[in-house]
Order: structure tokens, then C-alpha cells, then sequence
């Protein structure tokens, strides 16, 4: 008869075949082994040491990124195996450290260490570049310096390392130093179930010290299908861009920040960027977007406007830009550099009975500013914003009660939904002999939303819902040099009423998507020598 009976209690000396080298055994003291059994067969007694896998390491040393690697290592997931490690790598500069390279493998079960590699498993060294989750960033100095850091994970092993092609200067290493804090904050982001785009910190690069700053992120959603989720990052003193690739969908976000004249006040930007993430959340909730795509938007576009400043004084010789640009040119500006923007949300057919039918969104959204002519005093200066929203979507017939559509006519009541939204806006001036003689406004926006009623399977009604509005309005006698009435009026009280009329106007130029109501107001608020609206 065979029998397994536990001897807790008794403990004996490892085997030496499970032992591990001294100079690659694993930094955190090894767990103590699980209790011994005794196998009876027959008149033999097999004793089994169950004693845990050693972790390989490539290099002996011991310091703060080893420490982390130690900690994140029973993590599986890349939030917990990146958890703290990409700041702790960038930090190394602060202390002189230059380049590195560490990695930590488990060894295969009752594998010796030292021997792990002569037996035919990877060395750890080989996960370098090769991890189901990495992540890269690459920072370059003004004075040509890179610096290239990776962390890479796979199932059973982690790696982390750092290069540097040149000397750093102490402004050079207290400046990466300083974006430890973005950089892991990136990482988090990525490590996140629903997957969030935190750039902020890694954005506010010293540029007077780094030229560039680029980050890759590649995670892999284990699921049913498996699949990878990226993030691109890049930035200058001048260009950003970021796009990012996922289950949920793909978005792809360019920021031109080269014309530093045509850039507005940090407040003037703030109040643009708040119209902005208002009307992201409008697209969203018109066509029924998917939350977290829409809220990575919202964080890339805020992160990318962000440590772009406008000149603090007007000169003789423009800042970057064509022409140096007066109060009334930049009053039709809306103060935040050129952008393209654009998300996608994967497709999905959630009706079995209508193929044809499929929940979608897609939403796009831009600015561009062109500043042209022969000279300073015939210079011209114009500034297009658009957006366009496509989207359509299933919704139950009853509020609050989740829709579910299967291949049963029982199932098939809802409404669907189809958007079809587009919006634009035209401001641009011009002068002649240095004086202006053109300036206008022209914003236009059409709506559509058709909806196709089912009960039980059959149509009971098929309807569209069009809206557009046209806007047009003559900004000269507002920006010209000679406004009606004026006559009478002090010179103080000419530049207050001025002042005052730009800065509504700053306001009025900034892109209505869904401003049907802005119709009426200006109507009742603009006078007729001043330009004509009509809205349909």
C-alpha cells in the first residue's frame, strides 16, 4: 500500500542541487521551504524537498532599481511590475549614474541557479528589448546628449536599463532627474484597467536644457483574443504629438507650437482649453462615445497645450512667427497653437438580426492659422477651426433598463441612433498700407441625427432630425481704427470700450459645435452695422 503523510517539523538541509549561486542569488531573502513529504512505496521511502525556484540575476549588483525590480517581481500585471521602477531608473542621473542594466529571471523548477543558462534556459539578460510589456523613453539634450531608457517584462522575468552617448552637464542630469515623476505617472497611466494617457509631467521638460523627449508604451491585454495596446509620445519646444492604440479604440492628437505669436495669455489659454473639453464632453455624449477614449483625449490635448508661452513683450522682430501681431489680430485668435485631433472607437455589431447595424464613434477636430502677405503692413492673418462627429448607437426603449439584443424578435426594441454633426469657424484679417481693412467672423454648423424606431422586430418609425446654422459678421467697425460712436468720448474711456469689445469677441471666436442657442444671442446683441447672422 502507498501512502504520503506531512512531516512539518522536520527540516532538512537543501540538496545541492537546488542550491543557488552566491553571486546570483536573489537579493530578497529566500522564503523558507515548504515542509518535506515522505513517499511510501512499498518498503522505500522517497523523501521530495519542495523547495522554491531561485531568481537569476544578470549583474550582482544591489541598488535602489534592484530593490524595486526585488518587490515588483511576484506581480504580473504591468501596473505592478512597472510600479514605481521607471522613476526609480530616471533617478539613478541625480546620482551620477549614467548607464546601467539589470534584469531577474525565475529559473525553471528545481533548476540550479548558477548552472541555469549551460542547461539551455534564456540568461536574463536576454529579456532586453524583448518583454510582452516594455516601455521606452528617449530624451535628448540641447547639446546632443541621448538618454535611453527601457523597462521590459515578460511571465517569469523583468529588465530594466539605461545608455548614455555623451556627457551630461549638472543642468543636463537635474533636468531628466526632474522628470522621474512624469515618467512614472505615464506608466501608471498605461497600467491602469481602463488605460489613461498622463503626459502631463513628462510635458514640462526644461526647454531650454532638452531638445526632445519620446516615450513608447506596449501592454499586453491578456483576454479572449489577446492584444496589444500602444502609446507614442514626442514633444520639442515646438512639436507634440501622441497616439494611442487599444481595445477601446485609437486616437491621434498633433500639436504645432511654432507661431509662439499666435499663441495667447496662459489664461486666454485656459479659457479656450475649458470650450474645448466642454465640447469633447458634448461629442461624447451626443454620440454616445466610450468614456474612457474621450477622457484620454481630453488628458492628451490638456498635456500637449501645456509649457507653450507666448512672448511677455512685443518687439521690433516677431517672436516665432511671420508677423508681429497686434492686440486686434490676436483678439480673433484663439489663443491655443494649431492642432489636428481625432478618435475612433472600435466598431461593434451588437444586433444579431440587423448586420447592417453597428455602434460606432468617430470624432475629428483642428485649427489652423495663416499668416501671409508681402510685408508687415500688409500683412493678412486668418484662423479655421472645424470638428466633425459620426456615431451611431442602439438604445432600449425603456430609460435605465440595459439592452440586450439576441436573435429573438422578443428582444428587438430600441431605437437606432445615426449623428451626422459638422462645425466651422472662419476668422481672418487684413491690412493694407498698415491699416486694417478687412475683419470678419463666419461660424457654421449643421446637425443631423436620423432614428429608426423597433417594437418586437418591426419598424414603427423611421425619422430625421436636420439643424444648421450660418453666422457671419463684419468685425471692421469693431477692430478698425475709426468706430462709430466714438465722437465725444474720452480718450480713457475709447480704449475701455475697446478693450472691453476684444475681449467679447475673444470669447465669440472660439468653435460652437453645438451652440445652437449663441444663434439668438448674437441677434439680439449685435447690432446691424456690425454684421447679420442668420440661423436655419
Amino acid at each position: 500500500m502507498t501512502s504520503v503523510s506531512s512531516i512539518p517539523s522536520w527540516n532538512p538541509s537543501p540538496s545541492r542541487a537546488l542550491s543557488a549561486a552566491p553571486t546570483k542569488a536573489d537579493a530578497a531573502p529566500s522564503p523558507a521551504p515548504s515542509p518535506s513529504s515522505i513517499v511510501d512505496i512499498g518498503a522505500t521511502q522517497v523523501v521530495a524537498h519542495l523547495m522554491p525556484s531561485p531568481k537569476i540575476w544578470e549583474s550582482p549588483a544591489r541598488d535602489g532599481v534592484s530593490e524595486q525590480m526585488t518587490k515588483n517581481f511576484s506581480a504580473r500585471a504591468f501596473g505592478g511590475r512597472f510600479g514605481g521602477l521607471g522613476a526609480s531608473l530616471l533617478e539613478q542621473i541625480k546620482g551620477g549614474v549614467r548607464n546601467m542594466s539589470q534584469a531577474v529571471q525565475q529559473a525553471p523548477p528545481r533548476m540550479e541557479a548558477n548552472t541555469y543558462s549551460e542547461i539551455g534556459g534564456l540568461p536574463p539578460a536576454s529579456l532586453h528589448g524583448n518583454g510582452e510589456d516594455r516601455v521606452t523613453l528617449s530624451i535628448t539634450t540641447k547639446s546632443g546628449v541621448e538618454v535611453k531608457l527601457s523597462l521590459d517584462s515578460q511571465g517569469d522575468g523583468l529588465a530594466v536599463s539605461m545608455t548614455t552617448n555623451g556627457e551630461l552637464s549638472d543642468a543636463e542630469a537635474s533636468a531628466l532627474g526632474e522628470l522621474a515623476k512624469g515618467f512614472q505617472e505615464a506608466i501608471d497611466g498605461m497600467g491602469q484597467s481602463t488605460p489613461k494617457i498622463k503626459l502631463q509631467g513628462l510635458m514640462q521638460f526644461d526647454q531650454q536644457v532638452l531638445e526632445s523627449v519620446k516615450l513608447r508604451a506596449e501592454v499586453k491585454v491578456r483576454g479572449e483574443p489577446e492584444s496589444v495596446q500602444t502609446l507614442d509620445f514626442q514633444a520639442d519646444g515646438a512639436q507634440r504629438q501622441v497616439s494611442f492604440s487599444g481595445v477601446a479604440g485609437s486616437l491621434d492628437l498633433k500639436v504645432d507650437a511654432s507661431a509662439l505669436n499666435t499663441l495667447g495669455s496662459p489664461a486666454r489659454q485656459a479659457k479656450a482649453l475649458s470650450s474645448y473639453m466642454k465640447q469633447f464632453d458634448q461629442a461624447a455624449s451626443r454620440g454616445h462615445g466610450d468614456a474612457g477614449l474621450v477622457a484620454m483625449l481630453k488628458d492628451s490635448f490638456t498635456a500637449l497645450h501645456s509649457n507653450a508661452v507666448a512672448p511677455q513683450a512685443a518687439t521690433d522682430t516677431p517672436a516665432t512667427g511671420k508677423w508681429r501681431l497686434a492686440a486686434e489680430d490676436k483678439s480673433i485668435l484663439t489663443g491655443l497653437a494649431d492642432f489636428s485631433a481625432s478618435v475612433s472607437q472600435t466598431v461593434e455589431f451588437s444586433n444579431p438580426m440587423r448586420s447592417a447595424e453597428k455602434d460606432g464613434f468617430n470624432y475629428a477636430v483642428s485649427q489652423k492659422t495663416t499668416q501671409a502677405g508681402a510685408s508687415q503692413d500688409a500683412r493678412s492673418v486668418r484662423q479655421q477651426q472645424q470638428s466633425k462627429l459620426s456615431a451611431s448607437f442602439h438604445q432600449s426603449l425603456v430609460p435605465g433598463v440595459p439592452l440586450r439584443l439576441t436573435d429573438s424578435t422578443e428582444s428587438q426594441n430600441y431605437t437606432y441612433h445615426q449623428i451626422e454633426d459638422t462645425a466651422s469657424s472662419d476668422a481672418q484679417v487684413a491690412y493694407k498700407d498698415g491699416k486694417m481693412v478687412k475683419a470678419s467672423l463666419r461660424q457654421e454648423g449643421s446637425q443631423s441625427e436620423h432614428v429608426m424606431k423597433y417594437f418586437l422586430g418591426k419598424l414603427e418609425s423611421d425619422q430625421t432630425t436636420p439643424g444648421n446654422y450660418s453666422v457671419l459678421r463684419d468685425l471692421l467697425p469693431l477692430l478698425g481704427p475709426y468706430q462709430t460712436g466714438e465722437l465725444g468720448m474720452t480718450p480713457e474711456k475709447k480704449a475701455e470700450q475697446r478693450q472691453q469689445a476684444m475681449l467679447t469677441l475673444s470669447d465669440d471666436v472660439l468653435l460652437q459645435s453645438y451652440a445652437g442657442l449663441s444663434i439668438s444671442l448674437w441677434q439680439a446683441n449685435v447690432p446691424a452695422e456690425q454684421g447679420e447672422a442668420a440661423a436655419v
